[in-house]
């Protein structure tokens, strides 16, 4: 899939299939935290292949290595975000920071009756109180003009039967945007919600292990599910000056999954004139 492609690519060649100019975050600092894999990896790779410096917080010490070999002159920080204490040391060691991405996750889908109490609290500790952990950490580190960008999900602002402690912690992360926004201006602070993208973890689970791939595709006004480079060009541009006015915001990269409402699926069973 072109997540998986994009991971292998050089620098030079993720940047020269951008839209943006190459160095366009050249001498910034950035920190993505979930950076060794999945979205935040391509997040990763896009500020690195536009200049930035970039700095990668993830668990996984062999993660972050196959990750930071796909970029030169990137650093690695094994941290769990639900530690604050070791969180915080990794924030020293980054120092002043212009854009911090928190992209960490988890999930698993599982009815709310069969959930445990650890089940849920598995989730919205690295989610949620993750992101809050993030952001506090980072907080006396960033520097003027500089941006937080928090990855949640569409159902943060419907239901999420089946991943109600994602849904619930997504949405927690949501009004925490929208909160430090105002709190922290000149801070621009906004979120990006993505779709369905392709060679993440968790549509390899829906799309290929449980079969659904076309009928996810079909759901997708574009008919196609996203790439992991079209989250992470969100992010290039809410972290840019061409954002330079836009907080508190939500930018949703679904395909539009979103705008189909409830009468969305209904539309092919319209009659054509009237």
């Amino acid at each position: 899939m072109a997540e998986d492609g994009d991971a292998g690519r050089t620098t030079h060649q993720r940047a020269a299939s951008s839209p943006f100019r190459p160095d366009l975050f050249a001498g910034r600092t950035v920190a993505v935290t979930g950076g060794s894999s999945g979205i935040g990896l391509a997040i990763a790779q896009a500020f690195h292949a536009h200049g930035a410096e970039v700095h990668l917080l993830a668990r996984d010490p062999a993660r972050l290595a196959a990750a930071a070999a796909t970029m030169p002159g990137s650093r690695t920080h094994a941290v769990d975000v639900r530690d604050p204490d070791r969180l915080e040391a990794a924030a020293a060691a980054v120092g002043p920071t212009d854009a911090l991405v928190n992209a960490a996750a988890g999930n698993f889908p599982i009815p709310f009756d069969a959930m445990s109490r650890n089940a849920w609290q598995a989730v919205v500790s690295i989610v949620l109180d993750g992101t809050a952990n993030a952001c506090r950490a980072f907080r006396p580190r960033l520097r003027p003009g500089s941006t937080v960008t928090n990855i949640v999900a569409g159902y943060a602002w419907t239901g999420a039967p089946g991943v109600a402690h994602s849904g619930a912690a997504k949405a927690g992360v949501l009004n925490l945007t929208r909160s430090l926004a105002v709190e922290w201006a000149p801070v621009r602070v906004n979120a990006v919600s993505p779709g369905p993208i392709d060679g993440t973890e968790g549509m390899k689970r829906l799309a290929d292990d449980l079969g659904l791939r076309a009928g996810i595709e079909a759901a997708v006004p574009l008919g196609r599910l996203g790439h992991a480079p079209e989250v992470a060009f969100a992010c290039l541009y809410l972290a840019s000056p061409a954002a330079s006015y836009v907080t508190g915001a939500c930018l949703v990269v679904d395909g539009g999954m979103d705008a189909m409402g409830p009468f969305g699926p209904l539309l092919g069973r319209l009659p054509a004139t009237r």
